[in-house]
């Protein structure tokens, strides 16, 4: 029986309850910075893959007006592991981890700017912070990955969270989902993980699935197939439409620079059509087309609004500081200013927030950032997956944001921080590459 039911208003996912930090989280939390931690020092690539791991959970507590995840848990241990471990920072000195940087520095001072203007100075110091967490991260697992390049944990971490996250989308079919639509007079739920939504847990997908798929190309190991095929489903139950376009366009990616054999492309393709056909099948029979390939919104609850209200409202709010933006984080409260004081939400589209909050400052450091990570990856010609994955990602999730903006959900900017610093590190070992990546048997 589906949880979700028309008319239901349901807490907005930017405002989760705000449990205090007691005592056994508290414990829970030291226990699991100091599991990852160990790990770490043994071996900082199992760190990386504990890290990835814990990426798509939060159980966040709060204490001093800040939260404790398990995110922010295993980051410390991992932290402290490589300060204990005495790891070389030389990496970060290379010219592709040096872009990257500079590139996460222009988005920190954007969001400084933007408090010129800004009518909630908290909010932009939140927005400041998430980006800082996003940085660390960033820079610790580059460090890490650098000192131990073993990307066994890493391939064997993200086909776990694979499995777990499908597992997560089944109950939700099988036992409620929190949001659905309706179409063709069905009630459909729309599976989300453990992420706050199915455009957040489609986002987060759309990073997973180039990456799994580019190794798959080249390694038909069955549990990865299985991964892939069941992430794909599952990112078809997100219902999300960007979502989905954003996975085609991420896997077209892979095929175009792997070029797979012959015999690996005519397999890919026999699974792709065997997969393609019974989605389509089902879909038709629910009549799943005509909100595919229709233009009209789903309608929402009154406080989240729809993307023809949200984006002429950050156009409108952009308009009254066109430098610096209204403040990083404040477009959700600055909504009543243009009329719109019942709805609490992001602008639904990553640009359109970076030009409203942070202004043509923002939006330029945005793009920057966007341009760096992917002109990071096109320079480097290797066959490496990891970094055929990270790349493809990337492009995927850039196209995503159109339509949604991601980075706003630290599930989603954490896991994109791990795999990009993961993604920067194989370039830097693709240079001394002297040729193709054999394929796995």
């Amino acid at each position: 029986m589906i949880r979700w039911q028309p008319g239901y208003v349901y807490p907005p996912v930017w405002e989760p309850p705000h449990y205090a930090l007691g005592p056994l989280h508290a414990l829970f939390f030291v226990a699991l910075a100091l599991a990852v931690g160990l790990l770490a020092y043994r071996r900082p690539a199992l760190g990386v893959g504990a890290l990835i791991l814990c990426a798509p959970f939060a159980d966040a507590r709060y204490i001093f007006g800040t939260s404790i995840t398990v995110s922010k848990a295993a980051l410390i241990g991992f932290v402290i592991a490589l300060i204990v471990h005495r790891t070389s920072l030389r990496v970060l000195g290379e010219k592709p981890v040096r872009g990257l940087l500079l590139a996460f520095a222009a988005i920190l001072a954007a969001i400084v700017l933007s408090a010129l203007h800004a009518a909630h100075e908290d909010a932009v110091a939140r927005e400041f912070l998430k980006w800082i967490e996003y940085a660390v991260v960033f820079a610790t697992v580059v460090v890490g990955f650098a000192y131990d390049p073993d990307d066994r944990p890493v391939w064997t971490a993200l086909i776990v969270v694979g499995f777990v996250e499908v597992a997560a989308a089944v109950h939700e079919l099988l036992f409620g989902a929190a949001s659905g639509v309706i179409i063709a007079g069905h009630n459909l739920p729309r599976v989300a993980g453990t992420l706050e939504g199915p455009n957040q847990f489609a986002g987060w997908l759309n990073l997973l699935l180039p990456v799994l798929f580019a190794r798959m190309l080249t390694d038909r190991n069955p549990w990865l197939v299985a991964s892939v095929v069941l992430c794909a489903i599952t990112e078809a139950a997100t219902l999300s439409r960007s979502g989905i376009v954003a996975a085609v366009v991420g896997a077209v990616v892979v095929l175009v620079v792997t070029r797979p054999s012959r015999r690996v492309g005519f397999t890919f393709a026999v699974g792709a059509v065997v997969v393609a056909g019974i989605l389509v099948t089902l879909g038709l029979s629910i009549g799943v087309e005509a909100r595919f390939f229709s233009l009209a919104e789903v309608p929402q609850p009154d406080h989240l609004g729809t993307r023809a209200i949200l984006w002429a409202a950050a156009l409108d709010l952009w308009r009254s500081s066109p430098l610096v933006g209204i403040g990083a984080g404040n477009f959700e409260f600055d909504l009543g200013m243009v009329g719109h004081p019942e709805i609490r939400t992001h602008a639904n589209s990553l640009y359109l927030q970076a030009l409203s909050e942070m202004g043509l400052v923002g939006l330029a450091a945005t793009l920057f950032l966007i341009w760096t990570v992917i002109a990071t990856f096109a320079r480097s010609f290797s066959r490496r997956p990891l970094l055929i994955g990270v790349f493809a990602a990337n492009i995927a999730l850039a196209l995503h944001q159109v339509f949604d903006y991601m980075w706003f959900f630290p599930k989603v900017g954490i896991f994109w921080a791990i795999l990009l610093a993961i993604g920067v590190v194989e370039v830097l070992a693709a240079r001394d590459d002297v040729g193709p990546v054999p394929e796995a048997t």
